[in-house]
């Protein structure tokens, strides 16, 4: 756990150098024909030839050029025997491109209307990971980082030891990481606007979203600050007693943890025992 938690600050980072990866090892994978159909030969004329050209596009980085040669080959050869790749193909590139509301269309149609495709399993956690590379952080939004958990532990309910299995947990530590900083954050807004007891709703959401988040430990210490806001010393003196715990030896586990360990050192010190 301790190695989750000193990774999560990092992963939105590695996430993008990830996805990034992913495309070019994706393209070659599907250049290579991994459904099993060759490419190599290009015909003159026909879904064969309209998919390779397509392909093409993709591989020279011309993504507007792939994306409408990938529809208008979905349009015009919707029984081909490539349809299912050339819609994995459309999903990529509008992941590349930042549509993610279209790749996940596109990764949502080959999943429903080809469930024997050998790539339905990546198409269900491309839609996983279409809604996380739209997170923009704890501020902004939460829907596109409650739907990529949603989708993500879907995807693990489906393939419980898949290919992606590594990946999807991974993303799944940082969402919720995300989210429990997002209602920590909702806390410090009543904090100043001096609503101590709706502060203190959100600080516990945070704790309830993922216990041991980076921020759970500057959550605890807004609970405890919330009661001293309302002159309940008792109550303030047990949440210290609260975060010194959750703390233990090793501060350095959470965000600010060595400054929080401070602070609450010096609050039971000086907070009285019996809560006058």
């Amino acid at each position: 756990m301790k190695a989750v938690i000193e990774a999560a600050g990092r992963r939105r980072n590695a996430g993008a150098r990830a996805a990034r990866l992913l495309l070019g090892a994706w393209a070659v994978l599907l250049a290579g024909g991994c459904s099993g159909r060759s490419k190599d030969a290009v015909p003159a004329f026909g879904p064969e030839g309209d998919f390779q050209a397509a392909v093409r596009e993709f591989e020279r980085g011309d993504m507007a050029a792939a994306i409408a040669a990938f529809e208008t080959f979905e349009r015009n050869h919707p029984g081909s025997q490539y349809i299912d790749d050339a819609l994995f193909y459309l999903g990529r590139a509008h992941q590349t491109t930042r549509e993610y509301l279209l790749a996940r269309q596109a990764f949502e149609r080959l999943a429903e209307d080809f469930p024997r495709s050998p790539f339905v399993e990546d198409a269900h956690f491309e839609i996983a990971h279409s809604w996380y590379l739209a997170v923009r952080g704890a501020e902004l939004d939460a829907e596109p980082a409650e739907e990529a958990l949603r989708s993500y532990r879907t995807y693990l309910r489906r393939y419980p030891e898949g290919k992606h299995r590594a990946q999807a947990e991974e993303a799944i530590a940082d969402l919720l990481g995300t989210l429990a900083r997002k209602s920590y954050l909702n806390g410090q807004t009543y904090m100043r606007l001096g609503r101590p007891e709706a502060a203190r709703r959100y600080f516990e959401k945070s704790l309830e979203i993922w216990e041991q988040a980076p921020v759970s430990a500057q959550a605890l210490a807004g609970i405890a600050r919330s009661y001293e806001k309302e002159m309940n010393w008792a109550e303030a003196r047990r949440a210290y007693e609260r975060l010194a715990a959750h703390l233990g030896e090793q501060p350095d586990r959470f965000a600010d943890g060595k400054n929080l360990a401070g602070e609450a050192r010096k609050k039971l010190a000086s907070l009285p025992a019996g809560g006058d």
